[in-house]
C-alpha cells in the first residue's frame, strides 16, 4: 500500500512541476459587439482608434509568476468604395489597464505590428498581422502584458475616397508558469 501512495504522490507533484504552462487564448472580438465590428472610412484623411480610444480590456483571470511569451493577433479586410486607390496603414496598439488613450503615447501605449496597405477603386484586400512578445521580442509590449490585465485597439489611418474596415478576428494569447519555485 505505502508502494501506492507514494506512485500517486510522485505522479501529483509531477504534474505540478515547475514545467507545468498555462496558455490563456482571448477572443478579443467576443467583447465588441457584432454592429461594431465595422469602421466606416469617410473620404479625405481618416485617422481612428478601434473600436474607441480606451482600447478593448483584456482581463487575464489569474497572477502569472513567470510569462513566458504572448502573441496579439488580428484578421479583417479593408473595402474601398471610393473612385480613386485607398492607401494607408493600421497598427495594433497595447496598453496598461490604467491608459485609457491607447493613441496619445503616454501612459504606457505602444504600436506594434505597423502594417500598410494600398487598395485599387472598387476592390478589397485582407488584412492578417501576429506580433508575437517576449523578454526579447517587442519587450514594452512584453512588459504591459507580463504587469496584468492590459487594453488592446487598432490604430487605422487611411487616405481615400471612402470605404471600411471590417474586423473578423482579434486574438491574445498568454503562456506562463502559474508559480516560480526559484526566481
Amino acid at each position: 500500500m505505502p508502494r501506492i501512495a507514494f506512485a500517486l504522490l510522485l505522479l501529483l507533484l509531477t504534474g505540478c512541476s515547475a514545467s507545468t504552462r498555462y496558455n490563456f487564448k482571448f477572443d478579443i472580438l467576443s467583447f465588441i459587439p457584432q454592429n461594431q465590428r465595422s469602421l466606416n472610412i469617410p473620404s479625405g484623411y481618416y485617422l481612428a482608434v478601434y473600436p474607441n480610444l480606451e482600447g478593448q480590456l483584456v482581463p487575464l483571470p489569474i497572477s502569472l509568476d513567470i510569462l513566458e511569451r504572448g502573441q496579439i493577433a488580428i484578421q479583417g479586410n479593408v473595402v474601398n468604395t471610393g473612385s480613386i486607390p485607398m492607401t494607408g496603414s493600421y497598427e495594433i496598439r497595447l496598453a496598461p489597464e490604467s491608459d485609457t488613450n491607447l493613441n496619445d503615447n503616454s501612459g504606457g501605449d505602444v504600436g506594434l505590428g505597423r502594417t500598410s496597405f494600398g487598395v485599387a477603386a472598387g476592390q478589397s484586400q485582407s488584412i492578417a498581422s501576429s506580433v508575437n512578445l517576449s523578454a526579447t521580442q517587442n519587450s514594452a509590449a512584453f512588459n504591459i502584458i507580463k504587469s496584468g490585465s492590459f487594453r488592446v485597439a487598432i490604430r487605422v489611418e487611411v487616405n481615400s475616397n471612402g470605404g471600411r474596415f471590417d474586423l473578423t478576428a482579434a486574438q491574445a494569447t498568454v503562456i506562463g508558469r502559474p508559480f516560480a519555485l526559484i526566481k
